[in-house]
């Protein structure tokens, strides 16, 4: 039998946002190790430094790293200018970074809420936006959104989070249907539960039979990216197979 032929890596340079621990350290890790070169951003300097570090040391990929609070508008703002003005080379963008927390809405204080929204869904477009021309004038390029299978139903107790991840999910399908005639794919992945810190928890604390384990959701994720060019998988999810959903 003739060995099948390794994925053709489509893109050059990928920006990961939420890159500094969890799903965003892992797809950053494996980008790395199939070639990609990475511009990362999350709140951790240190953390970002330390990743970076790591995976020029293991990958020799070029890495840099932004520091910076998704959740600070301005900061968003001037992030995003700063894609516009500086030749990065961005050819695809992860928007991984997410929050959120489980307590009734009356617990939730105003500024909880709009952190929520600003992270999870004013960022991502934003992002978008800034990249964007690049993209259109080069006719390539991807963007690829972590929402969450909360996005296609409801639950008690997270309804700003839930909210935001259905206003990602319709930002980007209708993102797709504007942009696929230049070339560019636009993608949802909606995951079960993933064995994160997310939402206060200890990574690595959760069973792989009720969770996700993030590097190999990254592996899936990263997939996308390699797809055939005529092909778009415009919307995925992925669940562990013993969660409930």
């Amino acid at each position: 039998m003739k060995a099948s032929a390794m994925p053709m890596k489509k893109f050059q340079r990928v920006l990961v946002t939420g890159a500094s621990r969890g799903l965003g350290a892992a797809l950053a890790r494996t980008l790395a190790a199939r070639g990609y070169a990475l511009l990362l951003c999350a709140r951790s300097e240190a953390q970002l430094t330390t990743l970076a570090t790591e995976i020029v040391a293991q990958y020799g990929v070029a890495v840099d790293s932004i520091p910076i609070d998704l959740a600070n508008l301005e900061a968003l703002q001037l992030f995003a200018e700063l894609l516009t003005r500086n030749d990065y080379g961005i050819e695809a963008l992860i928007n991984n970074a997410g929050i959120g927390t489980y307590k009734p809405l009356d617990q939730w204080t105003p500024q909880e809420i709009i952190d929520c929204t600003t992270v999870n869904v004013i960022a991502p477009m934003l992002l978008s936006r800034a990249l964007l021309p690049t993209m259109i004038g080069n006719r390539r390029g991807m963007i690829v959104s972590i929402a969450s299978d909360l996005a296609r139903r409801p639950l008690a107790n997270m309804a700003p989070y839930v909210a935001s991840k259905h206003a990602l999910l319709g930002f980007s399908g209708s993102l797709l249907r504007e942009v696929k005639q230049h070339n560019i794919k636009v993608c949802s992945v909606l995951p079960g539960i993933i064995d994160t810190a997310f939402n206060g928890a200890e990574e690595g604390s959760k069973e792989e039979a009720w969770a996700l384990q993030p590097e190999p959701l990254a592996e899936r994720i990263v997939d996308l990216l390699e797809l055939p060019s005529n092909i778009v998988i415009d919307e995925i999810a992925i669940h562990p197979l013993h969660q409930d959903f």
